[in-house]
């Protein structure tokens, strides 16, 4: 770190130093004649230091390397030195540097937490652990030494003695929130759900007033697929809140409803209720979208979107709210509706892919290329290794006629696919439609042809334009045989028009 002020600087080294430049200049409450010798040595070491604190690492190191090898018992210009090291992440000299230090001056603790810390960066967790375990066996009281042992344990893999540390910690500091979260943390990392779900138990038990501490034990029941559980925890917090909105939303049978439209209408009042959080109506309302989707039931269809409604009302600043509303009127095959609440969505958070590309979406089958450009643009600035908002951009530049524009962003895309094979030919067909828009036909049928071999030949719309690309190149036979292909792969009346018109 480099400092602005050179007063701050010398400033900041006072806090190091004062200890060599006062005490070796009183003797017995009396002023004494410093020896040269000493002055020289300590001006040595406060050059060294404050090079280090300037920044100035290199210089800072072959000042110390002079220091120390005239007064190799200095613990501090040895602990300087290693500091040094580590900013220019030279770990094995810092490691060898601070060694020196502790080996020196036993007694400095910091010292020991800087050696451990450097032996942590460099994947040494087991050999930290020792360090630490040291320091608490000379500061048995001090609750900072216990945690960071523990986080190194379970770094070192073994989450015993992580939960041992942290059992000394409870034992310092009583029963917290921290300490309750690393012990059932570890318990799930290790498979023992029941000691996970105790130690849940054990802080809602401690503060019966934290309701909260309630509702995340039910919460990790629900999570490990335990409903039963789950159900007892809720029953338990009604019995001490009747009114609490989110055990009532949880408890609710149902079973007692006719159909799943009439449990949905029971659930108005609650989706009604800003103080149940979004969270939970999404988990309420998630095993529905299917069936939604179907279309099938009008009347479910119907109370789906007045919650949808309600949650707006009741969570008006929540972009969840927003994305909730909007999926569901998605779905519903409403998308002028849905494309007013995705747009409120990304106007309150703006980070959310799924919400811009189904707006995206919308906008391609609404054929307003114009603002499907300018905003698949803006989901490359907010996403730029997101590779569909590049195959929308280029969706809506073919659309327009930009086929170079197109085409310089679906090659970019490509190159971001990874494992998303179907992406990638969704992609790489639009760079052939692109060339197709130039009527670069040669070219057109050679990038076809070259995707046959990299599953191409399954792919209902490459089929297609390579039928329109040979065509256009006069292969009109050629052309004929893949389109009957791309047909059977997936029937539709423009390539049965096609066949039917140039078979001849």
């Amino acid at each position: 770190m480099k400092f602005k002020n050179i007063s701050v600087v010398l400033a900041a080294l006072c806090l190091f130093v004062p200890a060599i430049l006062i005490a070796q200049n009183t003797l017995d409450g009396q002023a004494k004649t410093v020896p040269e010798a000493e002055v020289t040595r300590q001006s040595a070491f406060v050059n060294a230091e404050r090079e280090r604190l300037l920044g100035h690492h290199d210089k800072a190191i072959e000042l110390y390397k002079k220091f120390t090898y005239d007064n190799p018992d200095v613990g501090a210009a040895w602990y300087g030195m290693a500091r040094s090291y580590f900013a220019k992440d030279d770990m094995a000299n810092a490691l060898e540097s601070v060694a020196k230090a502790v080996e020196k001056e036993p007694a400095n603790e910091w010292y020991q937490i800087f050696q451990a810390d450097i032996l942590e960066k460099t994947g040494r967790a087991k050999d930290a652990v020792k360090v630490y375990e040291g320091l608490t066996k000379r500061f048995p009281n001090t609750v900072e030494f216990w945690q960071h042992l523990a986080y190194l344990s379970v770094l070192a893999a073994d989450p015993k003695s992580g939960l041992k540390a942290l059992e000394r910690v409870e034992s310092l500091r009583g029963i917290t929130l921290e300490t309750t979260m690393e012990k059932h943390l570890i318990y799930v990392g290790m498979g023992d759900g029941k000691k996970a779900a105790a130690e849940l138990q054990k802080l809602a038990d401690t503060y019966p007033e934290r309701i909260e501490y309630r509702h995340r034990l039910a919460k990790y029941y629900e999570t490990s697929g335990d409903k039963a559980s789950a159900r007892k925890v809720y029953d338990d917090i009604l019995r001490r809140r009747p009114d609490d909105p989110e055990a009532k939303l949880a408890v609710l049978d149902k079973a007692k409803s006719s159909s799943d439209a009439d449990y949905l209408a029971s659930l108005k009042p609650l989706f009604a209720d800003s103080k149940i959080s979004m969270d939970a109506k999404i988990k309420e309302l998630l095993p529905y979208i299917p069936k939604l989707e179907a279309g099938r039931d009008e009347s479910l269809t119907q109370t789906l979107l007045e919650l949808g409604s309600l949650v707006e009302q009741a969570h008006p600043t929540d972009p969840k709210a927003w994305s909730l509303s909007g999926d569901l009127r998605y779905h519903a095959n409403r998308p002028a509706e849905a494309l007013e609440r995705y747009r409120k969505c990304i106007e309150l958070n703006p980070t959310v892919f799924s919400v811009w590309e189904n707006t995206l979406d919308i906008l391609y089958q609404q054929q307003r290329h114009d603002e499907m450009l300018r905003m698949a643009d803006q989901a490359i600035d907010a996403f730029p290794n997101q590779p569909k908002a590049y195959y929308y951009y280029g969706l809506a530049a073919n659309e327009k006629g930009q086929y170079d524009n197109a085409r310089a962003q679906m090659e970019q895309a490509v190159l971001m696919t990874g494992n998303n094979f179907a992406l990638r030919l969704d992609i790489q067909d639009q760079i052939g439609l692109a060339l197709l828009g130039k009527k670069d036909f040669a070219a057109a049928v050679g990038h076809y042809e070259r995707l046959l071999t990299q599953g191409g030949d399954k792919h209902p719309g490459i089929m297609e334009h390579f039928g329109d690309a040979l065509f256009q190149k006069g292969e009109r036979s050629a052309a004929v045989e893949v389109w009957k292909k791309a047909n059977a792969i997936r029937k539709s009346a423009e390539l049965e028009r096609k066949i039917g018109e140039r078979k001849l």
